[in-house]
């Protein structure tokens, strides 16, 4: 409690310090920017979670504090640019996998990145820490989330080329970082994209085709592993022959009065362990996305068959989270932001069955008046689905047919009635197949629910308004209906309130899928616990400053961004977050 309290210290000190902050600070003939970003928890005891099973306190070995804290500090002087920054976990948050499957033993940890960086208009060299991509991430991404508590920069060097427009090429090479350590097992690759259209000097449309090449060494990576027989459950050697992985993709791209393809094909030239099931393949993506665009009319659809394409900066550690990766493979959905349409997202199919097939579809239409500005109609409807493929477990030799895992078809509707007063509803069917988590399982066990959603905003005045939130979910399945409810004021532009709650309210038949059912030890009786999910809150902005203070009860979860998930456990606590650049 005390780490907390002084927290709260510096928060207040931060209030005060930043009443003439500005963007940037002169040093010199450059610039020096600071930013700095503290996500603080401190967990207070909850006897109903505890009773339901959700919260083991023995299991907390860090304490009831938890802090994810990071300062940015950039040097800029021309062309020249240079930097660091501090990652610390004083100790890490409940739920991210940095420490979760942190290689340390100390509970409170820190990592340093740092880069010094020449760029000109048409070349640029990079050493130290690198983020970067080749084509959508497919075969090689290096990117923050700290959301998901995600950073897997690659500590190397990378240098590009551009010769007018026409001809970009980049080479870069380096050590993967996995949560709290450098891996041994250097990644290297090059890109090389060509504007056909710059060439043609054709410039109503865009043509281009790029190409990718990544590769990975692990010493000793030709790992044997077992499989078993089909009619005397023998095992038998089968495993990686090969030390280096080969990866090539191939894009194109095309735009031209308001519609655009982009389309990618991924191949891995040899075999490469992709899931915690230790099973091997030469995995493969395909890529599709199309865009059109008319007026107040745009849609859009994107497409994906994907096997076997997981890559490992460490493929001996397989289960180590989702921070163990050097390329991104996002869910395909509708990202929803209202809490009960987010209660089940897609997970992804391929870790467990091999490979998926599927993908989404948007369409948007603004219809407005001209003569009534503050008036409006907004209208979206999205639609997504994901297969499995057919799949063959090498290590357990289960053969599995494919079959569908996910359904979300949801449409909103905004209105703008006045300047004052705007609505929002939505309505999302999803369906999902909650087996699919089991490794290769053939068996389903579909889970529907239908959620409501209405969202409305008043304006009394320039600062002040306030927003309600109302929300339903009714199923048969699974956790059975929920309710929840937000109430936020904001004075502008400083303060903002909120309180809200999320309720389990029906009770189950079902108790293998119902909505934490517990079982007496000694009765042998069940109970089912209906749970409040409580709320309140209240953020501050001023300049570059802004704080939010809240507590509440947190359900167990899965929190999402950019299309990647980590699993949040159930806590109750106190939160504070900050951040402040100057």
């Amino acid at each position: 409690m005390k780490k907390f309290l002084l927290f709260i210290g510096v928060l207040a000190a931060a209030t005060f310090a930043t009443n003439e902050a500005s963007a940037q600070i002169k040093v010199g003939e450059g610039q020096l920017s600071v930013a700095l970003e503290s996500n603080n928890t401190y967990y207070t005891p909850d006897k109903t979670l505890e009773e339901a099973g959700l919260i083991k306190p023995e299991e907390r070995v860090r304490g009831d504090f938890g802090s994810n804290d990071y300062l940015k500090v950039d040097y800029r002087l021309g062309r020249f640019s240079a930097g660091v920054q501090i990652d610390g976990y004083l100790p890490g948050l409940y739920g991210y996998d940095q420490y979760t499957y942190q290689q340390r033993d100390s509970k409170l940890t820190a990592f340093f990145t740092k880069y010094v960086q020449w760029e000109d208009q048409n070349w640029g060299v990079r050493l130290g820490d690198i983020y970067d991509q080749f084509g959508n991430g497919l075969i090689f991404r290096t990117y923050e989330d700290r959301n998901l508590g995600f950073n897997n920069a690659l500590a190397g060097a990378r240098a590009f080329y551009n010769f007018n427009n026409m001809v970009n090429v980049k080479v870069l090479a380096g050590l993967p970082r996995l949560y709290d350590i450098r891996t041994t097992n250097p990644v290297w690759g090059a890109d090389l994209a060509l504007s056909i259209s710059e060439m043609a000097g054709w410039y109503d449309g865009m043509i281009s085709i790029e190409g990718s090449y990544v590769g990975r060494y692990q010493k000793d990576a030709h790992v044997d592993f077992p499989i078993v027989g089909e009619e005397d459950l023998a095992y038998m050697a089968q495993g990686i022959d090969h030390d280096v992985l080969h990866m090539v993709s191939g894009r194109a791209n095309f735009e031209y009065k308001g519609f655009s393809f982009r389309g990618e094909y991924v191949q891995k030239l040899n075999e490469d362990v992709y899931n915690p099931a230790l099973d091997a393949a030469k995995g493969n993506v395909i890529n599709i996305d199309l865009g059109y665009n008319y007026k107040r009319f745009s849609a859009s659809a994107s497409f994906r068959r994907q096997e076997g394409m997981t890559t490992y900066a460490d493929m001996r550690m397989q289960a180590i989270g989702g921070g163990n990766t050097i390329n991104y493979i996002p869910l395909l959905t509708r990202q929803h932001t209202y809490s009960l349409a987010n209660l089940n997202p897609y997970m992804g199919a391929s870790v467990h069955t091999g490979g998926e097939i599927g993908g989404q579809i948007d369409l948007y239409y603004s219809l407005r008046n001209p003569k009534a500005r503050g008036k409006y109609w907004n209208f979206h409807a999205n639609f997504s689905m994901f297969n499995t493929i057919d799949h063959h477990n090498k290590m357990y030799n289960i053969k599995a047919e494919g079959r569908n895992v996910w359904i979300d078809f949801n449409f909103d509707v905004e209105r703008q009635w006045s300047k004052k007063l705007k609505t929002t509803f939505l309505y999302s069917f999803q369906r999902w197949d909650q087996a699919i988590t089991k490794y290769d399982n053939p068996e389903s066990h579909y889970c529907r629910s239908h959620i409501f959603v209405g969202d409305v905003t008043y304006k009394f005045n320039k600062k002040h308004s306030i927003r309600v939130e109302a929300q339903y979910l009714a199923s048969n399945e699974y956790e059975g209906d929920w309710v929840a409810g937000t109430i936020e004021y904001n004075f502008a532009p400083k303060f903002s309130f909120y309180v809200s709650d999320m309720w389990n309210c029906e009770k189950m038949i079902d108790g293998q899928y119902g909505n934490y059912y517990i079982t007496n030890p000694d009765t042998q009786e069940g109970e089912h616990k209906l749970l409040h999910y409580y709320q309140v809150g209240a953020s501050f902005t001023h300049n570059s400053l802004r704080a939010q203070l809240s507590y509440g009860r947190n359900r167990a979860g899965y929190v999402c961004s950019g299309g990647v998930c980590r699993f949040q456990p159930a806590y109750t606590g106190v939160n504070l977050s900050l951040t402040l650049s100057f």
